[in-house]
């Protein structure tokens, strides 16, 4: 399946709540494969334009899972050090659960430094306390009773429910050590792309991996668009459609000329 998502506008000015459900239920509607939501959680005023207002990730997922049906829940991304391993771990477990296994969970090591600051949460190191988190999510999924890390140890513990199937784990971020990460503790390597060159590259170093980019759709020839991202080795697109990111005509144009008449290959 080549997956087409749509990320949704959980940010912003405006009705938040209106905007999210009424692009959730287009994309339903009109046939794509997934929604997707953008995580923030404190800002500096460098960021504050965009995302100084943001619902939070996962709860939006887990709201829209009691308002769709079919489409596919993600997050796009998870800031995985200014989280908890176990907590998260329960939290994915459980919208796993309750959505009906439609989670993918996209995760990355974040890129605004004052926000860690906020957290108290260092900033260096970060990548390899990832790599750590995910090992022991993991751990717990697969119902191990015992880890030991660097960060975080346990020994007869006992974790459920066990999510079946595994949430499938996105690794954002577009630099080297994204890439390893995708390839040694992944699923899917979802980085953000301005073009099918990206993707290209990324095959290079992660040969027979599947890569999803995040992109923006343009405003014209969709058609030859998704076709060079498909040539290019993509396994599928995750959409940003219009400045707001809730433009819904752009999303029936994008149904109608791609997915109505198929997938170019």
């Amino acid at each position: 399946m080549f997956e087409l998502g749509v990320i949704l506008p959980n940010y912003g000015s405006g009705d938040l709540r209106d905007r999210v459900l009424r692009v959730a239920e287009a994309a339903e509607e009109l046939g794509f494969h997934s929604v997707w939501s953008t995580e923030h959680f404190l800002v500096g005023k460098e960021a504050a334009g965009m995302f100084g207002r943001i619902l939070d990730s996962l709860t939006t997922l887990g709201w829209l899972a009691s308002r769709t049906e079919r489409v596919g829940l993600g997050a796009s991304i998870v800031i995985l050090p200014l989280h908890h391993p176990v907590r998260l771990a329960k939290e994915a477990a459980t919208l796993q659960e309750l959505a009906g296994r439609r989670l993918r969970l996209g995760v990355g090591v974040g890129w605004h430094e004052a926000e860690f600051r906020f957290f108290g949460v260092p900033f260096r190191g970060r990548g390899s306390r990832a790599d750590e988190q995910l090992r022991l999510m993991r751990a717990l999924w697969s119902g191990e009773t015992e880890f030991h890390g660097r960060h975080w140890s346990f020994s007869g513990a006992h974790f459920g429910p066990l999510p079946d199937p595994l949430p499938e784990i996105w690794i954002g971020g577009g630099s080297a050590r994204s890439l390893r990460r995708a390839r040694e503790l992944g699923d899917v390597w979802h980085p953000n792309a301005r073009d099918p060159e990206v993707v290209s590259r990324g095959l290079r170093a992660l040969p027979g991996g599947r890569i999803v980019p995040r992109v923006r759709a343009p405003s014209r020839d969709l058609t030859g668009w998704v076709a060079a991202y498909r040539a290019a080795g993509a396994a599928g697109l995750v959409i940003r459609f219009g400045e707001d990111g809730d433009d819904l005509e752009a999303m029936r144009r994008f149904a109608r000329e791609v997915i109505a008449e198929g997938v170019p290959a």
